[in-house]
């Protein structure tokens, strides 16, 4: 299955998800962006995180 980062768009079966800590939608982050920390930006509350 194929998902789209929340940080870099990319689609990818390599990915973690887990609940937003300020609303629980859930987000999908990639194994690369989650190594190299980029910053992440829920759509739906606005919180961000590393």
């Amino acid at each position: 299955m194929l998902k789209n980062c929340i940080t870099c768009g990319k689609q990818t079966k390599e990915f973690s998800e887990f609940p937003c800590p300020g609303c629980a939608t859930l987000l999908v982050r990639c194994k690369h962006c989650r190594l190299i920390s980029n910053p992440y930006k829920c759509k739906k509350c606005g919180i961000d995180g590393p």
